[in-house]
């Protein structure tokens, strides 16, 4: 699967299966700032390319995230509900929790401490 890098960050996606699901992982690392966010931004949709709405989102390696990168974790979620997908948020350290709770996230989009947690609680 494809990997992105950036000046600091790196998108990395996997398939996986959870379930009989193909479930892609879209891992995120390092920094999301002012330097990089638009660039970022402008390849996010990369995610979607093979049709899957299945989504974890690893937060486990990511280190900083500013407004731009909040934005972009809100778009992917709203794109993965309008195809009737599924977005599930593992590995959260304490900066990115407070993050979190304050996007005020919808009820659906679950949140878990670890990238195995997410995998395990995935139906």
């Amino acid at each position: 699967m494809p990997r992105l890098e950036f000046n600091s960050f790196v998108l990395e996606l996997n398939t996986i299966e959870i379930n009989n699901q193909n479930v892609v992982i879209v891992s995120f690392e390092g920094q999301i700032s002012n330097n990089n966010a638009f660039e970022i931004s402008r390849k996010i949709n990369t995610i979607f390319d093979t049709g899957n709405y299945n989504i974890i989102l690893n937060l486990t390696k990511l280190e900083y995230i500013n407004s731009v990168g909040v934005a972009m974790l809100l778009t992917i979620i709203k794109t993965v509900d309008q195809h009737n997908g599924k977005v599930v948020i593992g590995g959260l350290n304490h900066f990115l929790e407070n993050v979190i709770k304050l996007m005020e996230l919808p009820k659906k989009v679950l949140i878990f401490h670890s990238i195995d947690e997410a995998k395990t609680a995935w139906s």
